[in-house]
């Protein structure tokens, strides 16, 4: 009788042991799956990182403090600013790039005769060379003259696709070529109606009187890229004008031609055209003068007031540095 009492003892004692280890194991089961991994926390953004006002994220904190991959974090940052310090610039334009003492003096002038912007810090393009550093090379912009017209003409209206215009973006006769040219002219091709063209694929153009604007453009700049093959040149956009027909109808206000031409028209050829030799188009027609405001940055429809000049630098800044 006690070796059956002490078997069933022994038994017993077992058996709690065996309770107390499945607890134990049950316990630090629970503990192990309740308590929040270490990687999902890090992983977590927090609520306040991400603005309310324009659902836009504000990454700033979060990169941080995160583990991102060097080449992901670089993608995320802003692109960093062109240097453009010291680099010589030249324009070739009309009356909107013009200001008395800064173009030859055999050309039309229009600023500071005429508005608000009476001194040369208030043209668009001093202000681009404030802001990049850059130092003026040449300024062949002449009011009241077209991209069209003799390329044989020597005078100080000759129009753009002449050899004057092109020689006169280097300061004298033997003065260095520009790092930068802007080209922006061709307002006046479209007030007057000359009749647009339609360009379709690169080809030789011939010297002579070019009544065709897409003719004379790419006339133009193929003796840019033969003259200044070493410089990058920028081909701009028009603004939008209501100034009517310069010669004409001088007060009409349309938004198109005689020819029933738009500035877009005007635009999309010089798109087209810089585009298929593959130069940049900066599209100044988007600086935020639009046809309805022309009238707060502008002083007559066509040329722009200080504000309006404003717009029209920090455009083209922008556009040269990123």
């Amino acid at each position: 009788m006690k070796k059956r009492k002490s078997s069933g003892n022994f038994i017993g004692i077992g058996l709690l042991c065996l309770l107390f280890l499945c607890v134990a194991v049950f316990s630090i089961f629970f503990v192990c799956c309740s308590k929040p991994s270490s990687d999902s926390s890090e992983e977590t953004i927090p609520p306040e990182t991400f603005s309310e006002t324009d659902g836009i994220s504000d990454n700033t904190a979060v990169q941080t403090e995160s583990s991102v991959p060097p080449s992901e974090e670089a993608s995320t940052e802003q692109k960093e600013a062109r240097n453009l310090t010291g680099l010589k610039l030249s324009i070739l334009g009309d009356s909107i790039s013009t200001f008395d003492g800064y173009i030859p003096t055999d050309y039309n002038i229009f600023y500071p005769n005429y508005g608000d912007i009476s001194t040369v810090e208030k043209t668009w393009w001093f202000q681009v060379l404030s802001s990049t550093g850059m130092e003026l090379n040449a300024n062949a912009s002449s009011s009241n003259t077209d991209v069209s017209g003799d390329s044989s003409d020597t005078t100080g209206s000759a129009p753009g696709c002449s050899f004057k215009r092109i020689n006169d973006l280097t300061p004298g006769d033997d003065g260095p070529a520009p790092d930068i040219l802007i080209v922006f002219m061709g307002v006046n091709d479209f007030l007057r109606s000359v009749e647009l063209g339609n360009f379709t694929t690169p080809e030789a153009q011939q010297e002579g009187v070019i009544t065709n604007f897409c003719d004379a453009y790419e006339l133009m700049l193929q003796k840019l890229a033969a003259t200044y093959p070493k410089t990058q040149i920028y081909f701009c956009t028009l603004l939008e004008t209501n100034a009517g027909d310069v010669d004409d109808n001088p007060g009409a206000f349309p938004s198109t031609n005689e020819n029933g031409n738009t500035i877009a028209d005007f635009n999309a050829e010089i798109a087209t055209i810089a585009s298929a030799y593959n130069y940049p188009v900066i599209d100044v027609h988007n600086c935020g003068i639009t046809y309805d405001n022309l009238s707060d940055y502008t002083i007559d429809g066509t040329h722009p007031n200080a504000e309006g000049a404003h717009l029209i630098a920090e455009y083209i800044t922008k556009s040269l540095l990123y």
